[in-house]
Formats: C-alpha cells, structure tokens, sequence
C-alpha cells in the first residue's frame, strides 16, 4: 500500500529533479521513493556501525583505523 505526501521544493531543487528524472528515464515520485529509501537505509547502516564499534571497543576489538593500518 502506498501513501501519498506533499513536499515543498525550491525552484532549483524542483529543476534539478526534473531533469535528473529524465536523464535516468524514470517519474520524479520513483526518484524520490529510490532517494528516500537510500537515505534511510545509509542512516540504518551508520547507527549498526555505530553500535558495532562501541561493542568492539568494548571486547577489545579492531576498528577500522586499526585495519587501515594493518593493510597500509
């Protein structure tokens, strides 16, 4: 099931939509759906990372600027 919602843009970011819709040949609403879920899933990516890395700490594990410096 789908809902609909209203958002206010600027000229410029309306424009940008616009055009960015076309060149990738798809509605303005899927590229705003493909956006939103993007933006979503990366906040859900970070706040697990997030997680993760304050339970290595804790367990004395490895941290990415510990691999870093492994592989450098």
């Amino acid at each position: 099931m789908q809902e609909a919602i209203t958002i206010n843009l600027p000229v410029d970011v309306k424009a940008s939509l616009e055009l960015r819709s076309k060149i990738e040949a798809i509605s303005s609403t899927e590229l705003i759906e493909r956006v939103v879920r993007e933006y979503l899933l990366v906040r859900q990516f970070r706040s697990l990372r997030k997680k993760m890395l304050n339970k290595a700490d804790l367990q004395g594990g490895f941290r990415d600027e510990d691999i870093f410096e492994m592989v450098s």
